[in-house]
């Protein structure tokens, strides 16, 4: 079997960004795409969150449906409705709670990418100041 040439190295991808401003390096098409990057990353924490948040409500659905079709007295279901209905509004108080929280922290992260995205420009526009 013949030897195999190595993989040939894969360019910088800012290397490409870079060309669309001329006189701005990779490094500086990187600094302004790094802002960006957090910010989806917070975006995408706060989805997953909400999703876990889902999943475990529908979980929890799933078993009142199970359990109501196996009350036999009415003050059976009742209860469960009772306690489903306290369950239900305490997890959707505490969700509220983590979404604000994340929503504050979004945006703060917002205030925070465009201070750097605009230093980050103003480094590929003026270099030398």
């Amino acid at each position: 079997m013949p030897a195999q040439k190595p993989p040939t190295p894969v360019p910088n991808p800012f290397d490409a960004f870079s060309t669309l401003m001329p006189g701005a390096s990779a490094a500086a098409m990187a600094a302004l795409i790094r802002p960006q990057a957090q910010m989806m990353e917070a975006l995408l924490r706060q989805n997953i969150e909400l999703l876990d948040f889902l999943r475990t409500r529908f979980e929890r659905d799933r078993v009142m449906v199970a359990h109501l079709a196996s009350a036999t007295e009415a003050g059976d279901v009742m209860s469960l409705w009772a306690e489903f209905m306290q369950r239900s509004l305490a997890d959707y108080g505490s969700e509220t709670h983590k979404l604000a929280a994340s929503v504050t922290d979004i945006a703060q992260q917002a205030v925070r990418s465009a201070s750097d995205e605009t230093a980050a420009i103003g480094k590929v526009l003026h270099p030398k100041a």
